[in-house]
């Protein structure tokens, strides 16, 4: 049995869904009046993996880490996720993501070539769209070619804000 609940960060309300101490996922800007559908969606997107049920009591130590991630208390995590139910091309891509380091960014095309198909990098722009734990798995460091910000599920301005957080230095 996974748990969901609601976690109120510097960075808006977000879903939070945990089975035991295992983080599954993380989903920007849901609300109470939303969460319904949020909930619905997080159940297609895990493909029936896990039965969902409600409780903030069993979400509190992963919402409390990333509620002080967002403002700035810890500069890492300490959570262990489960990505086991993606297809093994998107589990290497996000497990190449996880690997960049705070302060860094990389693109899609140097994750496309660590993940070993150099050319699959409009499918790593898919993967990083499909992030199940943003933040953890930081997507939010992946930039386009030039250096510039490109699509994030929270948003540009939370994709810059994540950014300067995390110290990283764009071009």
């Amino acid at each position: 049995m996974a748990h969901y609940g609601l976690a109120d960060t510097a960075f808006g309300s977000m879903l939070v869904a945990v089975e035991g101490d295992v983080l599954i996922a993380v989903k920007f800007h849901v609300e109470e009046a939303g969460l319904a559908d949020a909930v619905d969606d997080l159940r297609r997107e895990l493909h029936g993996a896990f039965t969902l049920e409600r409780s903030e009591a069993k979400i509190r130590p992963a919402a409390r880490q990333l509620r002080d991630y967002l403002a700035g208390k810890r500069s890492n995590f300490d959570l262990q996720y489960d990505i086991s139910w993606v297809t093994p091309f998107r589990r290497k891509v996000l497990q190449a993501c996880a690997r960049i380091p705070r302060g860094q960014v990389a693109t899609y095309a140097d994750l496309a070539r660590r993940a070993g198909s150099p050319r699959a990098f409009r499918a790593v722009g898919r993967t990083m769209a499909t992030n199940p734990i943003p933040i953890v798995i930081p997507c939010h460091r992946v930039v386009g070619t030039n250096g510039s910000l490109t699509g994030f599920g929270g948003g540009l301005d939370m994709k810059s804000r994540l950014l300067a957080l995390e110290g990283a230095a764009l071009v």
